[in-house]
């Protein structure tokens, strides 16, 4: 999600000015750290919920003070205990369920509060989990209301898992699209069953980012934003950014491959004076052999 801050995540923050935030999902701390930066210039507040990130996040944390309050627990324990906020981005979880219900917990929360609902900001909308369940532990979704998945990879345009596909050590949905799989599946199912108006935007790039506004939290200045990222200029400076985000992978690729050949080289080398050890320590073995035999004879003579 970190690769959509400065043309997305930034100026809809900046204007939807929130003076408390919640952030499910902050693995390394890439946007975390951006987000305690707007909260130490602003005096906002922000809830971090992540029950298992990287330790560079602590690293990240250690930095600020009173800007933030640390959640180590999953974002359905978590979410019911915070205060609602104005702004929340989620990238915990990437299935139906876990969407559907985190969507469902912040409504309620914001209007126990008397609130409007927040604006808020999603990952992986777009493909591999649009329209297919991961989890990253099984066993916290119901079984009910759990695909059934494997420890298997993804390939665009086929909706079957497969050996040699990315995310293979993540459970896997079996199958792409259906009820009840999928981010973007559990955003629209929400949507279709709040009760309130509210608009959805998505940019299908860089695994998806989903833009939820409520009616209430919509503005003129919000609206320009927002749809200043479909204008042409824009979506040509994504399709920039998308480029240079596959050439450097291009370029990795031909750098590995640079590797592997040399490591191939050295391991047929290695492997041809094996080879040549191996046949001269056996004719050195037939030659004491034969001398060994040979001074047999002479003393049996």
């Amino acid at each position: 999600m970190h690769r959509f801050w400065e043309r997305y995540l930034k100026p809809i923050i900046e204007t939807v000015a929130p003076t408390r935030i919640i952030e499910v999902g902050a693995e390394f701390g890439w946007n975390t750290e951006r987000l305690l930066t707007y909260c130490r210039e602003t005096g906002a507040h922000i809830d971090v919920v992540d029950p298992s990130p990287h330790p560079a996040l602590h690293t990240v944390l250690a930095r600020f003070d009173k800007e933030y309050t640390y959640h180590a627990r999953k974002s359905l324990e978590a979410l019911p205990q915070l205060r609602p906020a104005e702004l929340i981005l989620l990238d915990g979880d990437h299935n139906w369920y876990t969407v559907f219900h985190e969507l469902r917990e912040i409504y309620l929360q914001a209007a126990k509060a008397r609130q409007a609902p927040p604006v808020i900001l999603f990952h992986d909308v777009a493909w591999p989990y649009a329209r297919r369940d991961m989890y990253y532990n099984p066993e916290d979704i119901p079984v009910d209301n759990r695909q059934p998945y494997a420890y298997r990879g993804v390939l665009p345009g086929q909706p079957e898992l497969t050996d040699a596909g990315l995310s293979g050590h993540l459970a896997n949905a079996l199958h792409e699209g259906g009820p009840h799989n999928g981010v973007l599946t559990g955003v629209e199912d929400f949507r279709a069953s709040c009760g309130l108006e509210t608009s959805l935007y998505a940019l299908p790039f860089f695994n998806g980012l989903g833009i939820l506004v409520p009616q209430a939290r919509m503005t003129p200045a919000l609206q320009a934003v927002i749809d200043g990222f479909f204008t042409a200029d824009s979506l040509l400076e994504a399709c920039r950014a998308l480029e240079k985000d596959g050439m450097s992978v291009r370029a990795d690729m031909a750098a590995m491959k640079v590797q592997l050949t040399k490591r191939s080289d050295a391991l047929s080398r290695a492997r041809k004076r094996i080879e040549e050890l191996e046949l001269a320590l056996a004719l050195a073995e037939a030659t004491q052999n034969q001398a060994a035999e040979g001074e047999a004879e002479t003393a049996s003579a």
